[in-house]
């Protein structure tokens, strides 16, 4: 499954492929924006009781790791789901964590925005494909040894029997 990417105060903030975004790309960008202090790091923000709690709490209820801490390589950092993104936002500033929010909801909103126009378009798919089996139905009992040999048959049948009543038609 593929996860909406978000880019907050022109920073990219990138995801995983479990939906973890990373949170040194957001503090990153509230730094940049003055929205955040430099000692505000995602590993600060970790240390609280009531973060670990919220965090184990969560993993639980989503069934997954709700937050993975990757040392070193291409991927380090602090990764963490949507509600972890938000409330570390909402430790940095409140302006911020509207912020955060409000770009969550709007990719969301045009993911469905999307998913509706994909379904709009494959029911006109759906619908013009039935119309064309039946037309391509009727043409196929129209042809030879259908339904136009039929009525061309019984044309000349009543035409033989109109023959005797009114001679000279064709």
């Amino acid at each position: 499954m593929q996860y909406p990417r978000v880019s907050i105060n022109g920073v990219s903030v990138r995801v995983d492929d479990k939906g973890r975004y990373n949170l040194n790309d957001l503090h990153a960008s509230a730094v940049a924006n003055g929205e955040a202090r430099e000692n505000q790091k995602p590993s600060q923000f970790l240390r609280s009781k009531q973060v670990k709690t919220f965090v184990e709490k969560l993993s639980a209820m989503q069934k997954c790791t709700a937050v993975k801490v990757i040392n070193g390589g291409l991927n380090h950092g602090v990764w963490a789901l949507e509600l972890v993104v938000i409330r570390y936002a909402a430790w940095l500033k409140p302006e911020f964590e509207i912020l955060v929010y409000n770009t969550f909801k709007d990719a969301t909103r045009k993911g469905l925005d999307i998913m509706a126009k994909l379904n709009k378009l494959d029911h006109v798919i759906n619908t013009e494909t039935k119309n064309i089996s039946n037309c391509a139905r009727t043409m196929a009992n129209w042809g030879v040894g259908g339904r136009k040999q039929l009525l061309l048959t019984a044309r000349e049948r009543i035409l033989k029997e109109a023959q005797i009543y009114i001679p000279g038609i064709e």
